[in-house]
């Protein structure tokens, strides 16, 4: 039984371990999972704020692009001798040639430069500075109509009634501002024209004077196109910081790629796109040594607590163990004391129909060794009688001190009284011989008394009760002998075996 218990508290002890350990170790992932996701919802802020940010700078860049184109326009439509040179209907060859061709597309990169009247009739048309034939410049006014329908809607809303004619209202002016103010009819767009991504700027030609005659109150549109080359788009993504910066179908499903539109024209199909920047990666880079370090560093110490907790729990258990033991067995010798022998008897009771022996054992002439000797001697005694006790029963049974000079054996399945008698007087003979302590040679002597169950009693005070009454009877018999309790033991017979 004291195996089992032992097996069972070892069992317990290595389930708490494991407990610890799991407990330890779910701790640490939780740990390590919660660092985890703060970095990885940092890393992907992060990289959304930059693809924000990135796209209000594509946006910006492509709107001062456009301001540009405006401006450059504008200081050919936007001029009274623009104006006036249009008086009869058409440039003069002079103004074409210093004006338009030397002047304004080799120092503005346009592509195209086209006059047109409102419903597309061509005045005059330039491409790559050479004058091409009003057809040629059809194919361009057809692919960005919409932009020439909206500049002169704006032409037209911008003019006031004077008394001579018309008045165009003028931009306010605005201190922050270092380019001049142009009156708000210029429309803008992005095209694909001749293979290539470009800003169209569509604007009527009028004076500086901003006074428009009745005669020349309907317009001539200006329309200019600039290419965006890969030198221009090179030199924005060294200012942005960006890579492979272009244009993209704006049903491009690239998933590398970031697109946004620019230039706010509704017609365009192709958005700006470029690769962009993952800083996530680089706080991926640097963060993941130091969680690492700061996860080791943790595992460390869980592991550490863990092994102090497992320490504490195992000192606890002993302790434990060690008052249940005993709570249950006799300190100076080691044997059951009465609380755990009454237990062992009690546990055989519950198996019906197992029988057993019980011995009642009393130390005879203990006390004069205790007097005259001391209780050292006494101790010294009580230890030797008890191991050879243990040693005479074996495996047979269990041996207990109930208390003082008193002794119990229990022995299970033992029904046989003559082998009964022989071990109880062998007992008896084992307390007889002389016990060396400290020079001298201690002698005490033993009667034993036999019962059994179920002949003697079917209760552990019962049985306890006959076999204490056949010690007695062995005391009256002259001591060092044993007594086997017969089946009427309120008769006071027995049997008795001599040592």
């Amino acid at each position: 039984m004291a195996d089992v218990g032992a097996d069972l508290a070892a069992g317990r002890r290595g389930r708490v371990k494991i407990m610890i350990g799991l407990a330890a170790a779910v701790i640490v992932v939780l740990f390590a999972c919660a660092n985890f996701m703060v970095l990885d919802y940092s890393v992907r802020q992060a990289n959304e704020f930059v693809k924000t940010t990135e796209k209000t700078l594509v946006k910006n860049e492509f709107r001062h692009q456009i301001e540009q184109v405006v401006l450059y326009q504008s200081a050919l439509s936007f001029w009274d001798k623009s104006f006036d040179e249009l008086a009869d209907g058409y440039f003069s060859e002079e103004f074409i040639r210093r004006d338009l061709r030397d002047w304004l597309s080799s120092d503005s990169g346009f592509s195209w430069v086209v006059f047109a009247k409102p419903g597309g009739k061509t005045v005059l048309a330039l491409n790559r500075r050479a004058v091409v034939s009003p057809e040629k410049a059809d194919g361009l006014l057809y692919w960005i109509g919409d932009l020439t329908k909206r500049a002169e809607t704006a032409y037209f809303a911008a003019l006031q009634r004077t008394r001579d004619g018309w008045l165009l209202k003028k931009a306010s002016e605005t201190e922050d501002v270092l380019s001049p103010a142009l009156p708000q009819i210029s429309v803008t767009g992005m095209r694909m024209i001749e293979g290539a991504m470009s800003i169209v700027v569509v604007q009527s030609v009028v004076p500086k004077r901003l006074f428009i005659p009745d005669s020349r109150k309907p317009p001539v549109l200006m329309v200019t196109v600039k290419p965006i080359t890969a030198r221009m788009l090179a030199k924005s993504e060294r200012r942005l910081g960006l890579s492979n910066l272009g244009f993209s179908p704006i049903t491009t499903e690239d998933k590398d790629l970031l697109l946004t539109g620019v230039g706010g024209d509704a017609f365009n199909p192709m958005v700006a796109s470029w690769r962009p920047n993952s800083p996530g990666s680089y706080v991926w880079g640097m963060a993941m040594p130091q969680i690492t370090a700061l996860v080791g560093i943790f595992v460390v110490v869980m592991a550490f607590v863990a092994m102090k907790f497992s320490s504490l729990v195992r000192a606890l258990e002993r302790s434990e163990s060690r008052n249940a033991y005993l709570a249950r067995h006799d300190a100076l010798t080691g044997l059951l004391n009465r609380s755990g022998f009454d237990d062992t008897v009690k546990s055989l009771l519950q198996k019906p129909g197992e029988p057993f022996a019980v011995f009642a054992i009393d130390l005879d002439r203990f006390k004069a060794v205790n007097d005259r000797h001391g209780h050292a001697a006494g101790d010294a005694v009580l230890r030797t009688i008890a191991d050879r006790f243990v040693a005479r029963v074996g495996r047979r049974g269990r041996v207990a001190r109930l208390g003082g000079d008193e002794f119990a054996v229990l022995l299970p399945g033992e029904t046989d009284r003559r082998s009964l008698l022989e071990l109880a007087n062998s007992l008896v003979l084992a307390a007889q011989v002389p016990i060396p302590f400290d020079g001298q040679l201690l002698g005490v002597g033993s009667s034993a008394g036999i019962a059994l169950f179920p002949d003697h009693g079917e209760t552990v005070h019962d049985i306890m009760v006959t076999a204490d009454a056949a010690l007695y009877r062995a005391k009256n018999a002259g001591r060092n002998c044993a007594v086997l309790a017969m089946l009427d033991h309120a008769e006071a017979t027995a049997e008795v075996g001599a040592a």
